[in-house]
């Protein structure tokens, strides 16, 4: 044992000889050994005080226990510039009943501070002292327990292995920085670098801190993106900067109207499903989604609209026929004027127009393919694919004169068709 260990047993010596100077010795265990009051080579002497003698004990072998720890934490302060000024017992103490506590299994591994028990004393001795004055009773404890420089060397290893583990724990913590891939992760990483920045106490710790603040920021900017949202089907991801990522626990999911369906969660784009049919056409509609994690509550409004889908449009005006060849009294490929009017936003194709003067037996059924998309007006313009004979079709010759018909379109987004009567409709033509 070097000086330190020598000051130390002297001063407890010396406080435990001023503490007892009151009180008389009424019972011993036996003869008092000379070990009780000096050094024994290879031994540690361990000294405990208590009102019973379980609690004397018991502290004799915390006593033992601190000693060793002194004994490991001088050995590493002067082996190593690692620790140096960095030390000291007391957090030492602290340090290595962390490093246990935070390596739960080591197979084959000795654990010194639970490996100390009074199953190891090789010799002990008592006595019960006795103060007349007060009437107060008291034990004082010593125990004789074996530790060498075996021990030592083999508690030193101990310890610089479970350092060892936890610097990797910390550096694999710190690389989850870099390669996240989930809000659990981030998470994770910010609780294992909580618990090690406790253990720490050089400049390691400083590391677990500066990652502490990362994991932090990370979470905090969290953010949730649509993702390819349409009528019907909400879709977003959860992202950090550019970068989506996943998190498997549920969100809170709402609407002002909607019935909530399906759900596809967890992934780096989730899906839900809801549905609409008892929603009013209101810009308001919407489906809310908002997380909660680490006192963060990232959250959207995806705003929906329930006529998206619907398309529905009417004939606006007259009907205009204008242009084409004249040749005689038949005009050829003239161009028929349309104005449509759209009720909704949502796109629609106008596939076919079939326009009649049956008391002439004339039928113009055309074929097309005209998208048109947004509310209001729109101008359909196609030619007229059979002559007209200009007597009998002018408005100008003829200006009662009407056209039946249809129009037929569908929905770009459902696929749906619908048609409109073209009954009497009057038209007006250019020649």
């Amino acid at each position: 044992m070097n000086n330190r260990h020598i000051f130390i047993l002297t001063a407890i010596f010396f406080v435990t000889q001023t503490l007892t100077a009151q009180f008389k010795v009424d019972e011993r265990s036996g003869k008092t050994p000379d070990w009780t009051s000096g050094l024994e080579k290879n031994y540690i002497i361990g000294i405990g005080n208590g009102h019973s003698l379980d609690v004397a004990r018991d502290k004799a072998i915390v006593n033992v226990k601190s000693q060793i720890v002194t004994s490991v934490a001088d050995f590493i302060s002067s082996s190593t510039d690692f620790y140096t000024g960095e030390i000291t017992a007391d957090k030492f103490s602290q340090l290595y009943q962390s490093y246990t506590n935070q390596i739960q299994t080591q197979s084959g591994k000795r654990d010194y501070l639970q490996g100390i028990s009074a199953s190891r004393v090789e010799d002990y001795y008592w006595e019960k002292l006795y103060n007349k004055k007060t009437k107060e009773v008291k034990y004082e404890y010593f125990v004789k327990y074996p530790f060498n420089q075996f021990d030592l060397d083999e508690l030193v290893r101990d310890f610089n292995e479970k350092d060892q583990l936890l610097t990797d724990e910390m550096n694999n913590a710190l690389m989850m920085l870099e390669e996240y891939t989930s809000i659990e992760g981030l998470i994770e990483c910010q609780s294992l670098l909580s618990k090690l920045s406790e253990v720490f106490i050089d400049e390691r710790k400083t590391k677990c801190m500066t990652g502490i603040e990362r994991c932090k920021a990370l979470l905090a900017s969290v953010y949730i993106t649509d993702a390819g949202s349409e009528l019907g089907v909400t879709r977003y991801s959860l992202k950090i900067g550019q970068k989506a990522v996943r998190y498997a626990k549920r969100p809170v999911v709402s609407s002002n109207c909607a019935r909530i369906g399906d759900k596809k969660l967890g992934d780096y784009i989730c899906e839900i499903d809801y549905h609409y049919d008892e929603c009013y056409d209101d810009p308001e509609n919407n489906i809310k989604v908002y997380y909660s994690f680490c006192n963060q509550r990232p959250e959207k409004l995806f705003y929906f609209d329930v006529a998206e889908d619907k398309a529905e449009i009417s004939i606006s005006g007259n009907i205009h026929f204008t242009e084409g060849t004249i040749d005689g009294d038949k005009v050829s490929n003239a161009t028929c004027i349309i104005l449509l009017r759209s009720k909704f936003e949502s796109p629609v194709t106008v596939t076919n127009v079939t326009l009649e003067w049956k008391e002439y037996g004339i039928i113009a059924d055309v074929t097309l393919d005209d998208i048109f998309e947004g509310i209001g007006q729109h101008e359909l313009r196609f030619e007229i694919p059979v002559d007209l004979p200009v007597q009998k079709i002018s408005t100008a010759i003829n200006p009662q004169n009407t056209v039946n018909g249809y129009l037929t379109y569908k929905s770009v987004n459902t696929g749906k068709s619908a048609s409109i009567r073209i009954y009497k409709h009057d038209y007006v033509t250019g020649w």
